[in-house]
Order: C-alpha cells, then sequence, then structure tokens
C-alpha cells in the first residue's frame, strides 16, 4: 500500500479526506508544517497534501512554494474559496477546491502513476510492464542500438512494434539524427517507390524534385513498417541501397547515397512469403541480422494492469480509475488486437465514465461483435 502524508488543521476536512482515502492509501496525519517539511524529502512517501487554513490562506504561501520545489513527489493542496496570490504561478491541477475533493483520490493515482512513467527513462525500463518477456525486449533493444545492422522487429498487429523502433532510434547515437517511418502497406505499390527513393522533377506526369525516406534519413534511421507487404519490384533496389549505400530517385541519370541505420517491421511470416515467392530470400536474409519478437498482449498478462492504468490516465486526464472488478475482466480477455485493443476498450470506458471507478460493466469489448477469440480460459482462448 503506498504512503502519503497529510497536515490540515480543519478537523472537518481531514475526516472527509480520511474516509476516502484509507482504502487506497497508508496515510500519516504530519502534526506540525516543519514535521511536513522533513517527510518532503523522504522518497518512501508517493504523495504529499495539504491544506490551507480557511482564514488567512496568505499565511503559509511562502512555506507551499518551498514546499513545491523541494518535494520529491506529488503536492496537492487543499484550498478553500482562494488560492494565495503569490502561488498562482504552479499548476492549477495541484490546487483542490472544496467541491473537487471527491476527484482527489484520483488525481493523487494519477499523479503517482505519472511520476512513475516520467521515471522510467532514468530507470532500467524502456516500456511500461515488468514482465519477463518485455524485459528481454528491452535487453534486445538496448544490446542493438549501437549497431549498424538491419534490425527485423516480428510481432501480432498491435504489439507496439512501431515503440520498440522508436527506443532502438532513442537509445542510440543517431538519436539526434532524423526517424524516417513509412509503412509499406499503407502506400499504393506505384508510389512506395517514389516515396522511398524520391523523384526528380519530369519523371512522369506531373512529378517534382522530391526527397524520398532514404534521402530524410541520412545518418539517422529508416523504419519499413509492414516490409512484408513490399512489391516484388522494390525490394531489389532497397536491398541495392543496403549493400551499396547508393540508390537512383526516379527519373535521375545517376545515383545518390545515403548512409542510414534499417529497421524493420512486419506481422507476416516472411518465411513463409519466400516459400510464395513473395518476398525476396536474398533481402530477407539482408535484413533479419538482429532480429526482436514482440509478444502478443496475452503472452504478458502482469503487463495489464499498468497499461490499464496508463491508458486511463490518458484518456481521462487523471479523472478515472480501474476497479478490481474490471481489471479481473481485462486480465480475463484474450486480446486478439493487442495491446493497441486494449487503449481502444479503456478509451471507450473513460468516455462512458467521464468521471469515477471505471467498474466491470463500463469495460466493452467489440471483438465479441465479430466473432474473434476473445475469453481466456484455463490458459486457452477460446
Amino acid at each position: 500500500m503506498k504512503a502519503i502524508v497529510y497536515w490540515d488543521i480543519d478537523s472537518l476536512r481531514i475526516r472527509r479526506v480520511l474516509d476516502d482515502l484509507d482504502s487506497e492509501f497508508e496515510v500519516k496525519l504530519a502534526t506540525t508544517l516543519s514535521e511536513l517539511q522533513l517527510c518532503a524529502a523522504n522518497r518512501e512517501y508517493s504523495a504529499m497534501i495539504v491544506g490551507i487554513p480557511l482564514v488567512d490562506p496568505d499565511s503559509i504561501a511562502a512555506f507551499l512554494e518551498s514546499l513545491f520545489r523541494g518535494a520529491a513527489c506529488p503536492v496537492f493542496v487543499l484550498a478553500g474559496q482562494r488560492i494565495p496570490a503569490g502561488l498562482k504561478a504552479f499548476k492549477a491541477s495541484c490546487f483542490i477546491c472544496p467541491d473537487e475533493l471527491p476527484t482527489l483520490k484520483l488525481k493523487i493515482v494519477a499523479a503517482i502513476l505519472t511520476k512513475s512513467i516520467g521515471e522510467k527513462g532514468t530507470s532500467n525500463r524502456l516500456f511500461i510492464g515488468k514482465s519477463k518477456a518485455m524485459q528481454k525486449v528491452s535487453c534486445l533493444v538496448r544490446k542493438y542500438a549501437d549497431s549498424r545492422h538491419p534490425v527485423l522487429i516480428l510481432g501480432e498487429t498491435g504489439t507496439g512494434k512501431e515503440l520498440v523502433a522508436n527506443a532502438l532510434h532513442s537509445c542510440s547515437s543517431r538519436k539526434s539524427k532524423p526517424f524516417i517511418a513509412l509503412n509499406c502497406s499503407a502506400l499504393p505499390e506505384n508510389l512506395v517507390e517514389s516515396e522511398l527513393f524520391g523523384t526528380e522533377k519530369g519523371a512522369f506526369t506531373d512529378a517534382i524534385k522530391h526527397n524520398g525516406a532514404l534521402a530524410k534519413a541520412a545518418n539517422g534511421t529508416l523504419f519499413l513498417d509492414e516490409i512484408g507487404n513490399m512489391s516484388l519490384s522494390v525490394q531489389p533496389k532497397l536491398l541495392r541501397a543496403l549493400e551499396t549505400g547508393e540508390y537512383w530517385r526516379l527519373g535521375a541519370d545517376k545515383p545518390e547515397r545515403s548512409e542510414f541505420r534499417l529497421i524493420c517491421a512486419t506481422c507476416e511470416d516472411l518465411e513463409s512469403q519466400m516459400n510464395r515467392g513473395l518476398f525476396r530470400a536474398d533481402l530477407f536474409y539482408r535484413i533479419s541480422d538482429l532480429p526482436i519478437h514482440v509478444p502478443p498482449l496475452r503472452e504478458r498478462i502482469e503487463d495489464i494492469a499498468e497499461l490499464a492504468d496508463y491508458f486511463c490516465l490518458q484518456s481521462s486526464k487523471g479523472y478515472c480509475s480501474v476497479s478490481g472488478d474490471a481489471l479481473s475482466k481485462l486480465l480475463d480477455y484474450g486480446w486478439p488486437g493487442n495491446v493497441r485493443e486494449l487503449k481502444s476498450v479503456m478509451n471507450r470506458a473513460c468516455a462512458n465514465v467521464q468521471k469515477g471507478s471505471i467498474r466491470e460493466e463500463d469495460i466493452m469489448f467489440m471483438c465479441g461483435h465479430v466473432g474473434v477469440a476473445k475469453v481466456r480460459k484455463k490458459g486457452r482462448l477460446t
């Protein structure tokens, strides 16, 4: 249970706050402002609450300002009808007016989660979730980040393959250089080549000189999503660019060069595609030097609670929280749409609830309407 520290002199407000928080937090009541300030530097506390006196709120304005600047955790101020003028520069969300007291617990939970997620970049975590499967992905990302060899990210749709590609770029020495993403399945076949390599003026009707993804990604990272859908006519040209660093714009009379790091992703079985003559074997072996498999959500169910809290925080701005019954329903579902589907489910629940606790009946799965396997029973999907 998370611990918070609370100072106030309004006994009625203390009782109301404690009644609301006791089930979620271990609350320590500070007896003096000096004791509260000592607690501010203690990282064992997840949040601090300060009640502004109803009479003469300006009397502790200077103390509050120093507390805001020095506290190691989020600080919430229970205000009366007036906020001290000297404190208006601080975030308004820190101040809880009397009619907002019912939302205090939700805002504290949201602030704690936000702080935790914000600190993950300085910890050993790259992604939300502590499962062994995602720890393995994080480990590979750190190992492969500064390699010049291509990375092939494999996984079902909705698992977060582009997030992994971004992490590879952000952890590399190229992080200050461009990260250029191109989805090979989102463009008509006749446009993929021009978007990838660029065009010269007059290459075709109405063509203008245009830099392609290879030029834009120079000295940075080129991410080709859904590489399995790349046209067979374009594949050998990409292979040549990887082998020699040279490529040709459409309509050009001489080659150009670009040094880039290639990351590809696909939800397709590329070996099956090769056997069917839909993907070149030489390109497959060139792009698959460093493979990373992103696990489906059903194989990392221990991450669902943290992901659900995060998406709930994003969608509701801290006004909604996930109840135990709702979480149980989330854990019992098979997630054919993976993390993308979980985000959609939480967006839907937050839009319907708007404020308060999300209950089991607020969790609605759209896949149930199209006959997709959806419920986990004894470790298997129905």
